[in-house]
């Protein structure tokens, strides 16, 4: 605004100098009569006059060319300008029809990728389904094998009462004739069950193609770390962890570049768990990366984080839950007490907060070695009032396992 005002004030100044000198100009060529060109005193006066004109518009026109660029681009450029605004206005048309194709495009992709991912819904549906028959099957099975196992201790009492009882031994062939057929239904029931299971296992892995390397929900990896810290920090403690895992998955599928990305994760759910970080303060949590389906060999492993407190749950030798038995309790059913303790070992642990296993759901661990001696224990004391308690064998956090042996001791 101000420049403008500042050339306005030149050229008024400009013009009237220039007005006046060609007034002076022009009234001495009349007063001393001056022809210029041979016109009449009259005539040459008004051709000053028409000069002096042309020279103010000259100046005004030289002036503002020096002073705005403007100017000069509307009195020099305007053609160059028209055939820039041409040139950029067929750029345009291009560049529409250009957005309109990748627009298209992204369309044609979003469509895609929603059957794919409606695909992928109805597959893991049908995977859940199949690890749920798979798991009843299983259930069926180890129960079936628990009474085998009971009946195998029956017939094997039986065998040693046939040797000591010479007298009653038609009866005792009789029982154990009765005991060998019932072990063959157990058994041939235990082979249905087993192609069953190998039947829905082959179903579960043929869902998709593939060789199944991880199995949905199953643990991949667990670290502890530290919370708090700013949201830098934070990251890259859970990278950390989560790198970790990406390392053993490519040891496990022999994958030799170390710089191959298997892990994947949503950055919705590694932002929260990032913030949950945050929130955690400085107190330790435990991470588990989890498989958040069937992981294939040779495919991306999705996976969900999991985050706990990482607490310590029970001392070494602290007693994890006591259980009284009467004769009557154990009398036949020395094996099944033994599974009964070991499950209420499982739900005390998983009250007191223990993570279970996601694929078995056991917490409580009880060596085979130990299972049979405390078998046996029972058995000995079984016309005895007994007392039975799960002691701690180490020191046990929130990520468990629970290894604990039976302490087993008579009541006076």
């Amino acid at each position: 605004m101000q420049y403008g005002i500042i050339m306005l004030f030149i050229l008024a100044i400009m013009g009237g100098c220039i007005a006046y000198l060609g007034d002076k100009i022009g009234s001495r060529v009349g007063k001393r009569k001056i022809k210029i060109f041979g016109l009449r005193p009259k005539y040459s006066s008004i051709l000053i006059t028409i000069i002096t004109g042309v020279c103010i518009a000259a100046m005004t026109l030289c002036v503002l060319g020096i002073l705005s660029e403007n100017v000069r681009v509307a009195l020099f450029g305007i053609q160059r300008l028209q055939e820039q605004r041409d040139r950029l206005e067929a750029q345009e048309k291009e560049l529409g029809k250009i957005l309109q194709n990748k627009n298209r495009l992204i369309a044609e992709s979003s469509r895609l990728l929603v059957q794919q991912d409606q695909q992928l819904e109805s597959k893991n549906l049908a995977l859940q389904h199949t690890q749920m028959d798979l798991q009843q099957a299983r259930r069926v099975r180890d129960e079936k094998t628990k009474q085998l196992f009971i009946i195998q201790k029956a017939l094997n009492e039986a065998r040693l009462q046939e040797q000591r009882a010479i007298y009653d031994k038609e009866k005792a062939k009789q029982e154990l004739v009765s005991l060998e057929k019932t072990k063959q239904r157990m058994m041939d029931t235990i082979q249905l069950l087993d192609k069953r299971i190998q039947f829905l296992n082959d179903s579960m892995i043929h869902v998709r193609e593939g060789t199944v390397m991880y199995r949905f929900g199953e643990i991949l990896s667990s670290s502890v770390i530290s919370g708090g810290g700013n949201e830098l920090q934070a990251k890259q403690r859970l990278s950390e962890a989560i790198q970790e895992t990406n390392i053993r998955i490519s040891k496990q599928m022999g994958i030799q570049d170390k710089n191959a990305v298997l892990v994947y994760i949503s950055p919705t759910e590694f932002n929260g768990a990032v913030k949950a970080l945050q929130g955690a303060g400085s107190k330790p949590l435990l991470v588990r990366v989890a498989a958040a389906g069937n992981i294939i060999l040779g495919e991306p492993a999705l996976v969900h984080v999991q985050l706990y407190d990482h607490i310590k749950m029970y001392r070494k030798g602290e007693v994890v839950y006591t259980y009284r038995l009467t004769p009557e309790m154990i009398t036949g059913n020395a094996e099944l007490q033994v599974m009964r303790i070991l499950r209420k070992v499982n739900e005390t642990a998983r009250q007191r907060g223990v993570l279970p296993d996601p694929l078995t759901g056991n917490i409580g661990v009880l060596s085979a070695a130990d299972m049979f001696k405390a078998i046996s224990l029972l058995q000995q004391y079984q016309d005895r009032t007994i007392e039975v308690k799960a002691i701690c064998r180490e020191t046990t956090y929130t990520e468990g396992p629970l290894n604990i042996s039976l302490q087993i001791t008579p009541v006076i």
